[in-house]
């Protein structure tokens, strides 16, 4: 599951370092890779931060064995190869399975937008109990994961999940920083792209009541 919606369905009202927490394994991952220990994240102090990230595990293991994730896989699986074949993507699989989390995202936020402020305004609120808590974990350069976590809050990049080409920029900058894809995509592949939020975004919508199933 992406960032907005472990905080859509996990966040606790008024209570930052959970709410740091439920996001802070994939906050970790993309900022700093392999520059913490990831066994302590299991074994933290902060009995907030613990419940957090414990419960962030628990909601993506119960997420990608729902039958919400499972239908809409299945139903864009055909179309999603097709198009990265006429496109020369390769890994669709693996796009089809973040494209589906990051247009949940865009459904959810375009829903409820005061939400994402709230998102936003909690991680700022959290920021000075952040060193304390990457100590827990031995993270050996802070202060990067500070630049780039001050840098993602200043962007507010979520907000542009709510266009489609927000999207296929995002699915870009992840290819590129898993090494899938090393090249901006070109006008063709942005085109097919964009054609294909949409069609995700439509599946999505016709099983999201099944998402806590």
């Amino acid at each position: 599951m992406n960032f907005f919606g472990h905080y859509y369905l996990d966040n606790i009202p008024n209570n930052p370092k959970h709410n740091f927490g439920i996001l802070t394994p994939d906050l970790l991952r993309n900022f700093t890779a392999n520059l913490y220990d990831k066994k302590l994240l299991h074994h933290l102090c902060d009995s907030d931060w613990q419940s957090g990230v414990l419960k962030h595990f628990e909601r993506d293991k119960i997420f990608h064995q729902s039958i919400f994730f499972e239908d809409t896989y299945q139903v864009c699986h055909e179309i999603t190869k097709n198009i990265f074949q006429k496109t020369n993507i390769p890994r669709f699989y693996f796009a089809l399975h973040v494209l589906i989390e990051m247009i949940l995202d865009k459904i959810l936020i375009s829903q409820d937008q005061n939400k994402l402020h709230e998102f936003y305004e909690q991680l700022e609120l959290c920021k000075s109990e952040i060193p304390g808590l990457l100590k827990q974990i031995n993270h050996q350069n802070p202060n990067l994961f500070l630049e780039k976590y001050n840098l993602f809050l200043e962007s507010k990049y979520l907000f542009k999940y709510l266009n489609e080409s927000g999207i296929v920029y995002g699915l870009n900058r992840i290819y590129n920083q898993v090494n899938a894809y090393k090249f901006d995509w070109n006008e063709e592949q942005k085109v097919e792209l964009e054609k294909l939020v949409l069609v995700i975004q439509f599946a999505i919508q016709n099983n999201i009541t099944k998402l806590n199933s």
